[in-house]
């Protein structure tokens, strides 16, 4: 009596690893995607704190140096700032590489003095990545 499986057998087990794996690559660099991604949420969210705490002293939007921000060291994205004289600051995060989702995404909040004092507006292209960010500095 011999032992063993049949050629169909193992073919019928190879194509049902096949199937599994295309159903779950794309999730795993999705998911590698989000974790990735996910850097941002708090590297604005200290941004706007700073700026809030600064404008609140300062009654003027200031720049990373003048609000004490720390510029995030990251091996995935770059962060930068445009500062226009004491009324409107840039913060963007760009990846450095493309992420899986969003090749050629950007993150950016912009700081503005209007007649109450400071507001935030958060963008991004890459929502399906970060899909709260926009909230961030909505309360201010």
């Amino acid at each position: 009596m011999k032992r063993g499986f049949t050629l169909i057998e193992l073919m019928v087990v190879i194509v049902i690893m096949g199937i599994l794996a295309a159903i779950a690559v794309p999730k795993l660099f999705s998911m590698i995607a989000k974790s990735k991604a996910a850097e941002v949420g708090p590297a604005a969210g200290s941004y706007v704190h700073r700026q809030d705490v600064y404008i609140a002293e300062m009654h003027a939007v200031g720049d990373f140096k003048a609000i004490g921000y720390d510029v995030p060291s990251s091996t995935v994205f770059s962060y930068t700032e445009t500062y226009t004289a004491k009324t409107k600051e840039v913060w963007k995060a760009t990846p450095k590489a493309g992420l899986s989702e969003c090749s050629s995404g950007t993150w950016t909040v912009t700081s503005e003095m209007d007649s109450h004092g400071g507001k935030h507006v958060a963008e991004t292209d890459c929502t399906n990545l970060t899909p709260n960010f926009t909230a961030i500095g909505s309360g201010s």
